[in-house]
């Protein structure tokens, strides 16, 4: 018995080449790089989603993201980093796996690193998961103590919709008949909208009636304190921050927010228009800077002389 598509035959982009990395071959890679320098990592976690959803939904709606930009644009997806950096406040949860911060930016600051070795000078950490204040780091030890020669970008599914979140909750419409009755939390309406969009088959639609949770437990007002995503730039305290109440005591469901509000549509919109929107950049970066060209990004020795003129 073979295992999935994904991992036995070939996925394709529209121009008839692999979008994954490790389907190719050496010769396949080669080719690859002199064609197309830029390839997307998609970094998620295995984590608790609440009684809807699957452990790796983070991983696996990045890598949906990714798939579907990679077919439209030629750019190569990466096998995906499965296992995740996670805050204080998520851990004793049950089914999710934090990776120590230090082994996590030392591994993905590996992969960064081979990866510009094999030709990728345009490298995306594409992050589906709370973990974006770690993944800065990983870019300025690259460039600091690895000497990495290439363009590193990190970003976030949800930073290319925060228009659209911004609206959760306000009555406003995200898209003609699509209404985000609640703010961007965790397994919550948005995050279970993405993935039962994504991957229909993976999500209990009978689990989700009880998939909610009425009231947020918090130490500081949220008037002071953004929420998942960072979309309400006018707060003063990121969602990581400040420590917050160990999950696992006041949402042992797994859920924060209302998941029972999730529908296919509401993800449709998110997700189709991360990808829009994603593309546009990438054909913007393809153009500007082509197969071998790139700015100067890395540092030299003799940047860091203290008695330079």
């Amino acid at each position: 018995m073979s295992l999935s598509e994904r991992w036995c035959k070939p996925v394709l982009n529209r121009y008839g080449g692999k979008i994954y990395l490790d389907q190719m071959t050496v010769n396949e890679l080669k080719k690859r790089v002199e064609e197309n320098d830029i390839i997307l990592v998609p970094v998620g976690s295995m984590e608790n989603h609440g009684p809807p959803s699957p452990l790796g939904e983070d991983t696996l709606i990045g890598v949906s993201i990714a798939e579907r930009v990679a077919y439209e644009t030629g750019v190569t997806v990466a096998p995906p980093i499965f296992y995740g950096s996670h805050p204080s406040h998520h851990y004793g949860m049950f089914g999710t796996i934090p990776v120590s911060k230090d082994a996590f930016i030392g591994y993905v600051l590996s992969v960064v690193k081979w990866l510009s070795h094999s030709g990728f000078k345009k490298i995306i950490l594409w992050n589906s998961h709370g973990q974006e204040y770690v993944l800065p780091i990983v870019k300025d030890k690259a460039i600091i103590e690895e000497g990495v020669h290439a363009l590193i970008m990190v970003t976030s599914w949800w930073s290319w919709v925060q228009d659209l979140l911004r609206k959760a909750g306000t009555g406003e419409e995200s898209a003609p008949n699509i209404k985000l009755e609640t703010p961007f939390i965790h397994a919550d309406e948005v995050e279970t909208s993405c993935i039962w969009y994504v991957a229909p088959d993976l999500v209990d639609i009978e689990a989700l009636k009880t998939a909610k949770v009425e009231k947020m437990v918090r130490f500081i007002d949220a008037k002071w304190v953004n929420s998942a995503g960072n979309v309400f730039t006018d707060k003063p305290f990121n969602w990581y921050d400040v420590s917050s109440a160990p999950e696992v005591y006041y949402y042992s469901l797994g859920v924060v927010g209302d998941a029972s509000k999730a529908n296919i549509g509401k993800g449709k919109v998110l997700i189709d228009t991360v990808i829009g929107r994603f593309i546009e950049f990438l054909n913007w970066l393809k153009f500007e800077y082509p197969p071998g060209i790139l700015p100067k990004t890395w540092i030299d020795s003799k940047d860091l002389r203290y008695d330079k003129p």
